[in-house]
């Protein structure tokens, strides 16, 4: 391995370890804020771990768009962390044995899963069609993806609502609700921060490995960036089965949200137009794993869970095969 291509997978792994270590530190305060606030663990994990363990893709597909100029790359990071954040969401229910736990998790979650496959099937239309259905530079089907997501946030904060506080967790008591929301911008920030690099990054380990942007774009960013996800859910677990559920599930609608703003911002067309086709297999995958995660939590059987987990692991590894087929 050349000192070059050493120093890459260097700067790759520095980015994931700061972004692996400030997210641990994000659930605890997160359900320190839903407790005193008296806010449901769920719409915590949808309105406030989302957004920020969204934001390395956010700032991926900024980079990649305005600085690398690879809009391939911010959409196969988009979309293929849709993927991977559901992979994260199988293997949560395998080893921390989330199907015994079915019971406990809301009927609020098929709001989340359904504007998910929605938003989803929309961005698979437009990577079809968007340089068809374009108004000017912008994609048709970007307008509708910029309206669905305040419209899936009101749903889903109308079937939400406020909670009864209950009683205070003893651990918390001392521990300020200013202090708690400090903390949580804190590493918050570590995270943005360590995310901004990684496009430049994954860009170049694409010219590097002779690998093609849309894999690169699927694979190492996506991975990356998922970690948020991964290292809050897994600790949000501790605290409340439906916070990490809603971290991953509302991750998923906060990034397809990215793309309508890369359109806009993205001034020689359609963003769309210059994706490759390829990213059809993220968005199939993508709804697919989500329907049967909603499956899952409908019927709540022991075996179909475990099925389930299993073949949304499957087609993971699966889509990662064909992108690198034909990368």
């Amino acid at each position: 391995m050349s000192n070059s291509l050493f120093l890459l997978w260097l700067q790759f792994f520095i980015c994931s370890i700061f972004i692996f270590i400030a997210g641990t530190r994000l659930s605890l305060n997160a359900d320190i804020i839903a407790e005193k606030m008296g806010l449901s663990k769920s719409w915590i994990g949808i309105l406030l771990l989302a957004p920020i363990t969204s934001g390395p893709e956010a700032f991926n597909g900024l980079s990649a768009v305005l600085w690398v100029k690879a809009p391939d790359i911010a959409i196969g990071g988009i979309l293929g962390s849709c993927v991977c954040n559901l992979f994260i969401l199988a293997l949560l229910g395998l080893t921390i044995g989330l199907g015994l736990s079915l019971v406990q998790i809301k009927n609020n979650h098929f709001l989340s899963i359904s504007f998910g496959i929605l938003m989803l099937a929309v961005a698979g239309v437009n990577i079809l069609l968007g340089q068809h259905l374009a108004f000017g530079w912008i994609s048709g089907g970007s307008l509708i993806l910029f309206f669905l997501y305040p419209l899936a946030m009101f749903f889903i904060y109308k079937a939400e609502r406020l909670i009864e506080q209950k009683k205070l967790n003893e651990n918390y008591r001392d521990i300020s609700l200013s202090h708690a929301f400090k903390n949580f911008a804190l590493n918050a920030f570590i995270i943005l921060i360590a995310a901004t690099w990684l496009p430049k990054v994954g860009n170049d380990l694409a010219v590097a490995t002779s690998l093609g942007q849309t894999f690169v774009g699927s694979i190492f960013i996506a991975i990356s960036t998922s970690l948020p996800e991964a290292v809050v859910s897994f600790s949000a677990f501790k605290f409340s089965i439906d916070m990490a559920i809603g971290n991953i599930l509302g991750s998923n609608i906060t990034d397809l949200f990215f793309l309508p703003i890369y359109d806009v911002i993205f001034l020689k067309g359609p963003i769309f137009a210059f994706s490759h086709q390829n990213q059809l297999l993220n968005v199939i995958s993508a709804i697919i794993m989500t329907a049967i995660f909603g499956l899952m939590l409908k019927f709540q059987k022991p075996l179909l869970v475990i099925l389930g987990n299993l073949t949304m692991i499957l087609i993971y590894f699966l889509n990662l095969s064909i992108l690198y087929y034909l990368r």
